[in-house]
């Protein structure tokens, strides 16, 4: 590494531990032991339901409410979709292991940015509306810190955030 690069990433490490941990003002976590997590996917026009497939089995969770359903396992790895009786005919976009990815960005102007200035540590962070974390870091949050995340990103009405890793499955709301 020459000088200037290592200067850089003494800059950036300094910038994102300036970023508080937790919870964003504004919403509320819970969080569910999933075993074995494979992909996540955001109902298009559902846009609460979150279809979680594991290697147990596949399940609707009502992001709004947090009840979850258990569905017959219908997905496709080469398409990267799923398909769920609760949600009729939708053919819901999947992210996991096999690659997809949920939304990064909410109509709110509100971002989901992955970090890991010490691999293989990985850290989303919550950037809010049109906030960058390298010239505001104070006001924004990371959600997750830790290592092999599955998937993450927003639904598509912006109002919920799913975070999953092999064994847990973290779902952020606006309250």
């Amino acid at each position: 590494m020459d000088t200037n690069e290592i200067e850089h990433r003494k800059k950036m490490q300094g910038i994102i531990q300036c970023i508080p941990t937790g919870v964003p003002d504004g919403w509320e976590k819970v969080t569910y032991a999933v075993g074995g997590l494979i992909y996540l996917g955001f109902s298009n026009i559902h846009t609460e339901k979150l279809v979680v497939i594991s290697s147990q089995r596949q399940s609707i969770i009502d992001c709004k409410t947090g009840s979850k359903t258990y569905c017959t396992e219908n997905y496709d790895e080469d398409d990267l979709i799923a398909l769920a009786e609760e949600l009729g005919d939708e053919i819901v976009p999947i992210a996991g292991d096999r690659g997809g990815g949920l939304r990064r960005f909410s109509k709110g102007g509100n971002t989901l940015v992955s970090v890991a200035p010490f691999w293989p540590m990985v850290k989303i962070i919550f950037m809010p509306q049109y906030t960058l974390y390298t010239l505001n870091p104070e006001k924004c949050t990371i959600i997750f810190e830790n290592y092999e995340i599955k998937a993450f990103g927003f639904s598509k009405c912006g109002n919920y955030i799913a975070v999953g890793t092999s064994d847990t499955l973290d779902i952020f709301r606006k309250i």
